[in-house]
């Protein structure tokens, strides 16, 4: 049986596990659009907070421990298009080219779309910002040491909001 799983996160890694658990002789293929499988997106706020020191330590496994569990990875991969009569996703790779993967059975662990609410001076001209305490965490981005210049000095102790999640604070140094 060959089982391709849309989606390298929590869920879609769960599933992919699973799956070799229950059968072991299962090939596993998990599709993702980046190359960071099973990064704890939860963990950002301890990030950001520089409770977690580096970005990479949010992953809960690294891609050999995923691979010597049994996944075939394909990373920095994008699903296209499902043809469900013929058990074919297409897919396309970073530098543009495409190919068709058969599967047996097909999982779609992708995760939620941030939605912003309609909260007033949270978007728009004159947007409140890291000058003001406020962090809108809206989506996830290619980790880098950049990506966290506000945390350097020590972040103020106010509340940051991050949109499908309740409000979390600042840990005090």
């Amino acid at each position: 049986m060959h089982l391709v799983m849309i989606g390298g996160s929590d869920a879609g890694i769960s599933a992919a596990l699973r799956a070799r658990e229950l059968d072991p002789g299962a090939e596993v293929t998990v599709v993702l659009e980046d190359a960071y499988p099973n990064f704890s997106i939860c963990g950002i706020p301890y990030y950001v907070s520089g409770e977690v020191t580096h970005w990479r330590n949010l992953a809960h496994r690294t891609v050999a421990d995923l691979e010597a569990a049994g996944m075939r990875l394909r990373l920095d991969t994008a699903a296209r298009r499902i043809d469900v009569p013929g058990r074919k996703l297409l897919v396309s790779s970073a530098d543009g080219g495409e190919e068709v993967l058969g599967y047996d059975k097909l999982i779609v662990g992708t995760g939620a779309v941030p939605v912003q609410p309609p909260i007033s001076g949270a978007a728009g001209p004159g947007a409140l910002g890291p000058d003001d305490g406020v962090h809108l965490l809206t989506r996830w981005v290619t980790p880098s040491p950049l990506w966290r210049p506000w945390s350097r000095p020590p972040p103020p102790a106010r509340s940051s909001w991050a949109p499908g999640t309740s409000a979390w604070r600042w840990p005090t140094r």
